[in-house]
């Protein structure tokens, strides 16, 4: 895919590590809400699109997921059936009867997982253009699509969510917009805090599976546990060692539900050499399940740039990192992107990392409609 010339630029959202954060404890911090960070600035970066691979013969999205962290699907679903018309996309007797079992169908052909809980369901609209804006480098703002300041996720989590194993769906009356900073859902640290905390039925399988097991006697003689961020080097070096340890992957299905003329998906395959870009982690606290100890926090991850003069600059040196996109994506085209593969651990490129992802700003030049689609996230073990 390295062949490809970049057809267009999409603007990206990078914040200014330097200017710092305001609201910087999670735990004091409403849930699924993010620090204030005090300045950011627009960058655009080059796109290459993947529309020539994915149509060439011989493509296997179970490669490209293998190689890149990311593959596209051909899919026809029965959200989109005549008979099914009069359905609004956020009922969740459809997602739960329909649309969810056809996600763990395509996921376990594609992946040959064999369990698959769907954790969260997202409906996403673009706004208007010129609202759905990048952020203005002068204004604090918070990360993610409804970007003021003074916004949280209030109206969208309850604290009882995770009384049940039952998928939460975020509609799209919540508001929940295309992120224009790049970032990571899960690093190494927050998918074993995830499947310890989140929901039983996933705690459960994480043990019967061997995964927590494998995690735990890793740190069994050392001064912390596999919870803690002291043992992601220890963990990403020993898991996979001795042969592919216990397998487990955490995974975006995301489908439009129209073709995509703005704010496509982009996806950077994760590499050392980011030149100026920089992998900046915080925290958010989670809701979790009072028997496996209540709420926790899980450490997500975003791209910034260092120096406060960063404004000056009209572009932005991101080393070996290449963003690619489907152009005019279509609703029978999903995308599945990694979140997480303990498969990545330690294996030095054999098996692609979780890669960077975003929607940049790329105006109106393939079009002015809004674009609408359905994510789907799901923890996986083999």
């Amino acid at each position: 895919m390295d062949s490809l010339d970049a057809q267009l630029h999409g603007k990206f959202s990078l914040f200014v590590i330097d200017a710092g954060v305001d609201d910087a404890d999670a735990w004091q911090r409403p849930y699924l809400t993010t620090p204030v960070f005090r300045k950011f600035v627009n960058r655009p970066l080059p796109l290459i699109d993947i529309r020539p691979d994915i149509s060439a013969p011989g493509y296997n999205p179970a490669d490209l997921l293998k190689s890149h962290g990311f593959g596209v699907l051909n899919h026809k679903s029965a959200l989109f059936d005549p008979s099914n018309a009069h359905l609004d996309v956020d009922s969740e007797e459809f997602l739960h009867e329909t649309y969810y079992p056809e996600i763990k169908e395509l996921l376990a052909k594609t992946t040959g997982a064999k369990h698959i809980f769907i954790t969260h369901s997202f409906v996403r609209k673009s706004r208007p253009l010129g609202v759905n804006a990048l952020n203005q480098s002068s204004t604090a703002r918070r990360a993610g699509s409804n970007n003021q300041a003074g916004a949280d996720f209030r109206g969208t989590v309850n604290h009882k969510d995770n009384t049940t194993n039952v998928p939460k769906h975020i509609p799209a009356g919540a508001g929940v917009g295309p992120a224009r900073l790049p970032h990571l859902d899960y690093t190494p640290l927050s998918a074993r805090q995830c499947i310890r905390s989140w929901r039983p039925d996933i705690e459960q399988h994480a043990r019967e599976s061997g995964v927590i097991g494998a995690e735990d006697s890793i740190c069994a003689d050392l001064p912390f546990t596999a919870k803690s961020a002291e043992a992601n080097a220890v963990i990403a070096e020993r898991y996979n060692r001795d042969g592919l340890g216990p397998r487990y992957a955490a995974y975006s299905v995301w489908r439009p539900l129209g073709t995509v003329l703005r704010d496509p998906l982009c996806m950077a395959p994760r590499r050392r050499d980011t030149g100026e870009l920089v992998l900046y982690p915080y925290d958010l606290r989670v809701p979790g399940n009072a028997e496996l100890g209540g709420d926790f926090l899980r450490e997500v991850a975003l791209l910034g740039v260092h120096g406060e003069e960063t404004g000056a600059k009209a572009a932005v040196d991101a080393g070996e990192l290449k963003w690619y996109y489907v152009s005019r994506q279509t609703r029978e085209e999903v995308l599945v992107v990694k979140f997480f593969d303990s498969a990545a651990l330690g294996r030095d490129g054999e098996e692609a990392e979780a890669p960077w992802h975003g929607s940049p700003d790329i105006g109106d030049v393939c079009g002015v409609e809004a674009r609408e689609s359905i994510e789907v996230r799901v923890i996986a073990f083999w």
